[in-house]
């Protein structure tokens, strides 16, 4: 991962504006790319897991835990 989600998030918005104002270069648009990659690997993550989800509450937290250490 790129790094903690709050610096990402900013991070991506950093790129986002300087976008808005002339076209990013190369650089900006490789770690353009590695954000986007990387965010589409941390939902695939998530959709293993939630579709694990059981009915019991117990297994839940199990798979709650394991989710909140797929996103960190």
């Amino acid at each position: 991962m790129v790094g903690p989600v709050r610096d990402v998030e900013e991070r991506f918005e950093q790129l986002r504006r300087s976008h808005a104002c002339a076209p990013l270069g190369r650089d900006g648009v490789t770690e353009l790319l590695a954000i986007a990659g990387n965010l589409i690997e941390e939902r695939r993550r998530i959709r293993a897991v939630l579709e694990r989800l059981p009915q019991s509450f117990g297994e839940v937290r199990q798979l709650l835990n394991e989710l909140n250490r797929a996103v960190r």
